[in-house]
């Protein structure tokens, strides 16, 4: 069981038994206190949210020209392509920054992609949420020789307290069904061309 899966299940399993117990501790509380609290706790989980959202960015689509040839995965000659690519609902709506090689710089949320074409050679990948406090960061080395194309997907496996960010190099079946699935993000800083 993979953690994203096995924390759903504590939540699932809290949630249910919220259900039972809310209505007892209703009742242990008191009705004054209950309508106290509620607002309280759905005050602080909105703040809560607005905090954590504060620090996206909204990333510039490419345009359909560009989106339909990085979806050919087919690198420039002489040069390597990397895309980094995030799917899946947790933490769906919290940026992640990339940073290629310490140059490159663009965010991502889920069902969003950038690409770079770059010199062959290896490539320093660096992934965090755009709170940094909220998850731990990624880092990963990226080995390309020239003509290659590499798909890494970034994702957040949550954490008790805190989440990280986790890459991971795809396969040729399930890279170019990352890269369909996602729309092309413009980068802030684009890749140095060499």
């Amino acid at each position: 069981m993979s953690k994203n899966a096995m924390w759903l299940t504590i939540i699932v399993a809290a949630a249910i038994i919220g259900a039972f117990l809310g209505p007892s501790l209703g009742h242990l509380l008191g009705e004054t206190t209950m309508l106290i609290l509620a607002p309280l706790f759905l005050i602080g989980v909105v703040a809560f949210c607005i905090w954590a959202l504060s620090s996206n960015k909204s990333g510039k689509k490419a345009d359909t020209a560009s989106l339909a040839e990085a979806r050919t995965m087919r690198a420039p000659d002489g040069k390597s392509r990397i895309y980094i690519t995030r799917r899946g609902f947790v933490a769906a709506l919290q940026g992640m920054d990339v940073t290629l090689d310490g140059t490159a710089r663009g965010q991502i949320k889920s069902g969003q992609m950038l690409m770079a074409d770059v010199a062959p050679g290896t490539h320093h990948l660096h992934v965090a949420t755009a709170k940094a406090k909220l998850a731990n960061a990624g880092e990963l080395d990226i080995e390309v020789g020239p003509g290659s194309v590499v798909v890494i997907d970034a994702m957040i496996e949550m954490g008790a307290l805190k989440g990280s960010v986790k890459l991971t190099r795809l396969d040729d079946a399930k890279a170019r069904e990352n890269v369909n699935a996602t729309a092309l993000i413009l980068w802030e800083e684009a890749p140095t061309a060499v």
